[in-house]
């Protein structure tokens, strides 16, 4: 029969208690050091498993080394803001792919639930099931709700996020409703729940949040396919990490492939003129000495 590392404990207690007065105090001393290499030696294994089961990344090298050693979380709060006006369905196709990458996961079964805003349907029109499609999103996969009022959002995506029952909760932000206490509560439901909560910000967005990662996103151009100079391509964001608990910020122009469903750096523009914090960048400047930018 298999003993329990505290009746174990018990039992070299009670043995100690039976024991001469002498003899206690070492014998005491040599069973409580036994119960901690108990317990710190279960530790390893418990934390390589969360790990395991938490991984998200976003599958650029160039990328994640600016994260915290984990990646992203799968079990907290991130949010993605427009770099100016007019660059939310950049932030949401951005908010898209990372979604993407967290349900790609094997070991993740369950559904995304997209929260939108009434206003926001009215300034950028209904999520379109085929352009989700096309970046990689089946419909069965998701499920969309839209609510008047903001207050009603957030308290909607808490208890999503606090079910249990969903990998990720995207949700339109009116940055005037979600300062640092409604973000916090966020932040708890998804720890609590087992999921990401993942805010797009209809407008840019500098205030304080209780999010684990920051984004902005802004259009680029994309290029044509190799046959077809006229089509439009894959699309191609500016991304930036403004703050990322544990890691660094850094910023990058990606394109998304949606058939391997994952990101790449912008052929061509790999050189520190564009993305200055890359750490190859940083190594090639050390040896070509200091860059020069032209404009």
């Amino acid at each position: 029969m298999r003993t329990e590392p505290a009746s174990v404990a018990r039992a070299e207690a009670f043995a100690v208690s039976r024991s001469r007065p002498g003899e206690d105090i070492p014998r005491l001393m040599e069973a409580l050091r036994r119960h901690i290499d108990r317990i710190e030696g279960a530790q390893p294994q418990l934390a390589s498993r969360h790990q395991r089961n938490e991984a998200w990344r976003v599958g650029l090298s160039e990328i994640d080394t600016h994260l915290a050693p984990a990646g992203l979380s799968a079990r907290g709060l991130h949010d993605i803001a427009p770099h100016a006006y007019g660059d939310m369905p950049a932030a949401m196709g951005f908010a898209v792919a990372l979604a993407l990458r967290r349900l790609g996961d094997r070991n993740e079964r369950r559904p995304l639930l997209w929260c939108r805003l009434a206003r926001e349907e009215r300034e950028y029109g209904r999520l379109y099931g085929h352009g989700l499609e096309a970046l990689g999103l089946m419909r069965e996969r998701f499920v969309t709700v839209t609510l008047k009022h903001p207050a009603a959002l957030l308290w909607t995506m808490e208890e999503a996020l606090k079910s249990a029952a969903l990998a990720l909760v995207i949700a339109d932000a009116d940055p005037k409703a979600t300062g640092l206490t409604a973000t916090r509560r966020l932040a708890l439901a998804a720890e609590a729940g087992k999921a990401a909560g993942l805010l797009v910000f209809c407008r840019p967005h500098a205030d304080a949040t209780a999010s684990l990662t920051r984004w902005t996103a802004a259009a680029a151009p994309s290029r044509a396919p190799p046959h077809d100079g006229q089509s439009p391509g894959d699309p191609v964001w500016t991304i930036e990490l403004t703050r990322a608990r544990a890691g660094r910020p850094g910023r990058w122009t990606v394109e998304w492939q949606h058939a391997p469903h994952r990101f790449a750096l912008v052929s061509g523009l790999r050189d520190r003129a564009i993305h200055p914090w890359t750490d190859e960048s940083r190594a090639r400047s050390a040896v070509a000495g200091p860059a020069f930018r032209a404009g």
